[in-house]
């Protein structure tokens, strides 16, 4: 019995979640249509290359600053000559 109620509920569950995604999807349509100029401006091959461009370049320049930022805490973690010869 517990099985059925339990896929019961699941089932309800899953249409329920599904049915709002279907009508969020719709929604998403509506408002590509409604931006018009702008949609069909995001959508031309040349705008896309240049979101490309501007998000390996993000990329990039996030990834330096990580490495700078790893390289910072190791040497600040390293062991100074002076300090060991203290203990």
């Amino acid at each position: 019995m517990r099985f059925i109620t339990g896929a019961a509920v699941g089932f309800a569950l899953g249409w329920a979640v599904a049915l709002r995604m279907r009508q969020r999807e719709d929604e998403t349509e509506v408002r590509r249509e409604a931006l018009g100029i702008a949609g069909s401006m995001t959508r031309h091959p040349s705008a896309q290359s240049f979101r490309r461009r501007v998000v390996d370049l993000t990329g990039e320049r996030g990834l330096d600053a990580l490495r700078r930022a790893r390289a910072n805490i190791q040497r600040r973690l390293e062991a100074d000559v002076d300090d060991v010869s203290m203990n």
